[in-house]
């Protein structure tokens, strides 16, 4: 009788623990990515000559809400290289800001003080990425 309830309930215990298969549930959030050209004209200055921006819009179609999504910014001077913002280059510190309705491109000295000219006519690149919560 011993055996035979030890039997039952060593195979009742594999029966429990052994059937439950575990998934590893992924989801996948995609990017999306927005060229631009940023002509020569394009670029504003309200100090003289020390810093320049340039507004990069948003479309109805991009998708990105402030709040939680991110933004990568890339810049190219030739050749379809894209390098990623900031940075400097020739003496031009690049940085960006973002709100929701732009990204806002900004240049100025490396050395934050002398005046600069901007670029001629440059592509960027914006990876904006969706965060799902």
């Amino acid at each position: 009788m011993k055996k035979l309830l030890i039997l039952f309930f060593g195979l009742s215990i594999l029966g429990v623990s052994g059937c439950r298969k575990v998934v590893n549930e992924y989801y996948d959030t995609p990017n999306q990515t927005v060229y631009y050209t940023i002509n020569a004209n394009t670029w504003v200055t309200s100090d003289g000559g020390k810093t320049y921006t340039a507004n990069l819009t948003f479309q109805n179609t991009d998708i990105y809400v402030n709040t939680s999504d991110g933004v990568l910014v890339y810049i190219s001077f030739a050749n379809g290289v894209y390098e990623p913002v900031p940075q400097t280059y020739f003496g031009i510190s690049y940085s960006y800001e973002v709100d929701n309705q732009r990204v806002r491109l900004r240049i100025q000295s490396s050395d934050g003080v002398g005046t600069i000219t901007p670029p001629g006519s440059i592509s960027a690149k914006l990876i904006l990425i969706p965060s799902k919560q």
